[in-house]
């Protein structure tokens, strides 16, 4: 039997599960997950997911690939290629092994152990990753393009959005530079947000400031200020969105979802005086040049409380986010009712982000499935978003660092120990026993 089969404790019931995690009639008798009106709820038992062990060591990071499965990169700098059935390929080396990887057609970008751009193409894998002479931002992210890859990069003394393309001889080249600045630490989104432009342009978090926010949340007190949608080819400002003095915009990065009215928008986290908001941004119907804060939920309501959003799909029509995840761990559900983001509080006990860590790739949603560490980050918890109730958890080995899915198939985990398994919604493990579960009052 595998070190999971021998170590790992799989919760023999949705009542044990229950039971360990401390969930009584109103309230958790002991710190665990709890979940607000539960004892009107009447669920029925099961174990809904499957983990098997990945035979890597060290890993240091997992992303998603393009199509299934997941990029693997361990201490030394190789590349692994893992499918969601769990067989493993080596794919390439000389990549860091921190950092957010982009993928998409046909290559995947990352910096490489030097710190310049690192460009493996899948279709082609016997052919040495392309390189650039100009390197990256230590923690900014990459978007990959049909003929290009946009990275952050630094230039006359700030950072800025570069678009890399490869000339004759496999050689990644600066085409063209962003003219105002972004986060350093910036995650740049491909999104066509008016349908005017000819599909979609860049997305990004700019007018980087230190001394509105000191809060380091992310790693830093740097926050971002604008919000900027920059032409794909020059990287020229399409349109833009700015704060007034004291808001900053307290994320890395901006996701796509679509809104009632039709406009694809933004989801992001504005932070000031009165704490995390989570809010929308989208272009503006009436002027051609501007992004407007298309729908907003209230803010937590204090100052330096913060929010991570958990899941949000494109066309989910529902956004997912942990409020306070480094204190409680509150899973909330928002809607949008117009302009308003509505909220449910639905769980405790819950987290998806270390305080002053950059990773916010530490939940994921598999189908109808949020895959979320517990506060203690020894428990996997697997919620259910269609009934609004807590599935499954499983007590791992050691803490968690990542969730990451792919193609509502599964989710890597990866563990402090830098042990990697797959969790799949697809049958029992071995040596599960399903029980009934009581109705709680």
């Amino acid at each position: 039997m595998s070190r999971v089969g021998t170590r790992r404790q799989w919760l023999r019931s949705t009542s044990s599960a229950l039971a360990l995690l401390g969930i009584g009639a109103t309230r958790a008798a002991t710190p665990g997950v709890a979940i607000p009106g539960a004892a009107d709820r009447d669920a029925r038992s099961k174990v809904i997911g499957t983990l098997r062990e990945v035979p890597l060591r060290d890993v240091q990071r997992v992303d998603a690939a393009e199509n299934d499965g997941w990029w693997v990169r361990d201490g030394a700098g190789r590349l692994w290629f893992v499918a969601s059935n769990g067989v493993t390929e080596p794919a390439a080396h000389g990549v860091a092994p921190t950092g957010v990887l982009a993928t998409g057609h046909g290559r995947v970008a990352g910096r490489g152990l030097d710190g310049r751009l690192w460009v493996h193409g899948t279709t082609r894998p016997t052919t040495a990753p392309g390189r650039s002479e100009v390197p990256l931002a230590l923690h900014g992210g990459l978007c990959a393009l049909p003929l290009a890859i946009i990275a952050v990069v630094e230039h006359a003394g700030s950072h800025v959005l570069a678009r890399f393309e490869a000339d004759a001889r496999g050689q990644w080249k600066v085409v063209a530079r962003s003219r105002e600045p972004v986060l350093p630490d910036a995650v740049p989104v491909a999104v066509d947000l008016d349908g005017r432009h000819g599909g979609a342009h860049i997305a990004v978090l700019a007018g980087p400031d230190a001394k509105r926010y000191p809060h380091a949340v992310l790693g830093d007190d740097i926050e971002a200020t604008r919000v900027l949608w920059l032409e794909r080819h020059s990287l020229e400002t399409l349109r833009s969105l700015h704060l007034d003095d004291p808001a900053v915009f307290e994320d890395r990065q901006l996701r796509p979802w679509s809104l009632p009215d039709g406009r694809t928008g933004l989801v992001t986290v504005q932070s000031g005086p009165s704490g995390a908001q989570l809010v929308v941004v989208a272009a503006s119907p009436n002027e051609p040049s501007k992004l407007e804060r298309a729908a907003a939920a209230p803010a937590i309501g204090t100052r330096n409380r913060w929010l991570s959003p958990a899941s949000v799909a494109l066309d989910g029509g529902e956004i997912w986010a942990v409020h306070t995840p480094h204190i409680g761990g509150v899973l909330h559900r928002y809607r949008a009712k117009g302009p308003a983001l509505v909220s449910e509080r639905m769980a405790t006990g819950l987290s998806n982000h270390r305080l002053g860590k950059r990773d916010l790739d530490i939940s994921a949603r598999v189908g109808r499935w949020l895959l979320l560490p517990t506060q203690d980050w020894l428990g996997l918890a697997a919620f259910d978003t269609t009934t609004a109730s807590l599935a499954e958890s499983i007590e791992m080995d050691a803490p968690i660092l990542q969730c990451v899915s792919t193609q509502d198939r599964g989710s890597a985990i990866l563990l402090t120990e830098f042990g990697l398994s797959i969790w799949s919604p697809s049958g029992r493990p071995q040596g599960t026993r399903v029980g009934p579960v009581p109705t709680l009052r």
